[in-house]
């Protein structure tokens, strides 16, 4: 303080006056004040709006599928909202929502820059393995280069099924699979040896040779041929093993037929085309009773055919037969076989009565009886007894052959049971159990050939269908085995749920119902294995019409749906309100 103010207080205050505001001697702590919530941090602002254009480009690339763009824009965004919504509180909840935006787009472009690069890829080349190796298998290449090709196809797959993602994901697991199988059958080859697979490809090139001769119509090439592929199927199946050996087996039977065809059927069946063409294209310029007489001739050609044919040339040539009848709408005259018809007799069926033996029959006498009747006739033993036969020995006290335990060989179809043949017509009727050379078979009654009444009939993948019959057509009731584990009940046409049924899926699921052609159509109840139940219309197999959707616990909806999905015309219904 200035000594001067000492000595006066006056002339003192008048000095401070005069020297302006004075700080004053004790000083207050400054006042710590709050920022306000709505006034953000300047550079909060910034960082959110560059948050939000390299959003914008990384949602652009998507867009466009540029995956490999997004991916460093979408992350760099998520990371910027992160670091805004943490340290910018006025923008906390506006970073938090366009972060989880960035990161759902993130996680997509991801998963789609990693199908895209390592997936797709994989897909491509393994295909491209499968392709190569159907190709050599095809022109019957080395085994070892298949085995190179498909090795190396089934490790693509692989690899393809732990990158990928939906539904290639699943594409991808599902050939991988079929890989493996074909892979297993090539091991095979590999195992079998040259000597195997030598005679298969001479089998295979002398079937190329007699299919050229067939299309060619030289019949006689053609039945040399094919007879000399059966020759070389049963060389194969004498030095292969394992699923090869038993198709060659498979082989020989077909082939048996084709060469039996190539010999018997297509002259008849040429000669049988050519009239119904010619009694196609004479339309006006014939009279009706000459029309007649060349429908008539057409139709001999074809029952002449149905005689000789086997497998399915003689079920198209009954079918074609049939149909010359109905359109001209009268049989055929009593005469018109014996005048119009070839005169080579019909080729004869092999008839295999078996003799059961007595208890004191010999382990080493074989108890069968061979019989090649010289005309199509019913196995009966009347007719056995007057054909050419040609027998093994059995034992003295065997009791006589009866006809139910007859077994009649036809083509590639085998008759066992209690069956005659018309020989007219050569339509078989019966009751027993019919197998083909493809692995199908049928037990039950068949009337002129047709199956009739009740009858299983069994497909090689393991689907069967067992119940009513209408000439040679599933139709009435019945119930259906499919092969992945359903099981349908109810009413049947041609072998497909048509109109009321039952059907239990193989996860637990039922639908009972109406059905048109397999598909739910009409009224009817779907209940879920986990308890969720739909009561209500259907239309092509979806929820379509008024309905009410229950779930497990007791809560539901009632009202309309269309295309599977709820509309606005509906309302929900409380589980306390459902249970009354």
């Amino acid at each position: 303080m200035n000594k001067a103010c000492i000595h006066g207080l006056t002339v003192c205050l008048l000095a401070l006056v005069s020297l302006g505001p004075v700080a004053p001697l004790f000083a207050a702590e400054p006042a710590a004040t709050m920022p306000e919530a709505s006034a953000p941090a300047p550079e909060c602002p910034v960082l959110m709006q560059e948050a939000e254009a390299t959003f914008e480009r990384g949602h652009q690339a998507a867009g466009v599928k540029r995956w490999k763009d997004a991916v460093p824009l979408l992350r760099e965004a998520s990371g910027t909202f992160l670091k805004v919504a943490a340290g910018c509180p006025a923008l906390a909840i506006q970073a938090n929502k366009q972060g989880d935006r960035a990161m759902a787009d993130l996680k997509l472009a991801e998963g789609a820059a990693t199908h895209q690069s390592d997936c797709l890829p994989r897909f491509d080349k393994a295909l491209d393995l499968d392709i190569r190796a159907a190709a050599a298998r095809g022109d019957k290449g080395d085994p070892a280069e298949v085995e190179r090709l498909l090795a190396e196809a089934e490790s693509t797959w692989r690899e393809a099924t732990g990158l990928c993602l939906p539904p290639h994901r699943e594409k991808a697991e599902k050939s991988l699979a079929a890989t493996v199988r074909t892979r297993a059958a090539n091991a095979e080859l590999l195992s079998a040896g040259p000597a195997c697979d030598g005679a298969w490809k001479n089998a295979g090139a002398l079937i190329d040779y007699a299919k050229g001769a067939w299309k060619d119509k030289r019949w006689d090439d053609a039945a040399m041929l094919y007879s000399k592929a059966v020759m070389a199927w049963e060389g194969a199946a004498d030095k292969c093993v394992g699923t090869r050996q038993q198709q060659a087996q498979r082989k020989v039977e077909q082939t048996q037929i084709d060469a039996h065809n190539a010999e018997f059927c297509g002259p008849l069946w040429e000669s049988a085309t050519e009239q119904s063409q010619r009694l196609k294209g004479s339309g006006s310029s014939v009279s009706a009773s000459d029309r007649d007489l060349m429908s008539v001739k057409a139709e001999v050609v074809w029952r002449d055919a149905v005689t000789q044919c086997r497998g399915s040339p003689q079920t198209l040539a009954r079918s074609n037969a049939d149909a010359l009848a109905r359109e001209r709408g009268t049989p055929l005259p009593a005469q018109a076989m014996a005048m119009y018809g070839s005169r080579k007799p019909a080729a004869p069926p092999v008839v295999v009565v078996a003799v059961p033996a007595s208890s004191g029959a010999s382990l080493s006498a074989p108890a069968a009886v061979v019989v090649k009747p010289t005309a199509l006739v019913a196995p009966t033993p009347a007719n056995v007894v007057a054909t050419e036969t040609r027998t093994t020995p059995a034992p003295a006290s065997a009791p006589p052959a009866v006809a139910s335990d007859a077994v009649l060989v036809a083509g590639d179809t085998t008759y066992r049971g209690a069956f005659s043949v018309d020989p007219k017509s050569g339509a078989v009727s019966g009751t027993g159990i019919i197998e083909w050379t493809n692995g199908e078979s049928f037990a039950g009654t068949l009337m002129d050939g047709r199956k009739q009444g009740k009858g299983r009939f069994n497909w090689v993948g393991g689907q069967w269908y067992e119940g009513d019959w209408v000439d040679d057509r599933s139709i009435g009731h019945g119930v259906i085995q499919f092969p992945g584990g359903n099981r349908y009940e109810g009413a049947v046409n041609d072998g497909e749920p048509h109109g009321r049924g039952t059907l239990i899926f193989s996860t637990g699921d039922r639908y009972t119902g109406d059905f048109v052609r397999g598909v739910f159509q009409g009224q009817g109840t779907y209940a879920w294995k986990n308890g969720n139940r739909y009561d209500g219309a259907w239309s092509l197999g979806k929820k379509h019409g008024q309905g009410r959707l229950t779930w497990a616990g007791g809560d539901a909806w009632e009202g309309e749906f269309r295309d599977d999905q709820k509309t606005e015309s509906g309302k929900s219904v409380a589980a306390a309100a459902t249970s009354r």
